[in-house]
């Protein structure tokens, strides 16, 4: 769901009881909250995702993956089942 749909949507919602031009305003100012917080780099500062490729880097991080992917298998002793990010 985009921002402009998500602050219709809460709009609809937040309408009853409330004066149109009240309404309007927080639409709008949901639709600027979702934009922002949907911002790669904004995810990536929250830790949401992986980070952010330069684009000037996508091969060799292509490649790295792709090496990654393909190669052998390392299984870690039993008790290193758990994914810690750092």
């Amino acid at each position: 769901m985009g921002p402009d749909q998500l602050a219709g949507v809460m709009g609809t919602i937040q309408k009853q009881g409330r004066d149109a031009a009240q309404a309007a305003k927080e639409r709008d100012r949901l639709r600027d909250d979702v934009e922002r917080d949907s911002q790669c780099y904004r995810t990536s500062a929250a830790l949401l995702d992986d980070g952010v490729i330069d684009p000037r880097d996508t091969r060799d991080v292509l490649g790295m993956a792709l090496e990654v992917v393909y190669s052998e298998p390392i299984l870690g002793a039993a008790s290193h089942q758990a994914l810690a990010r750092l």
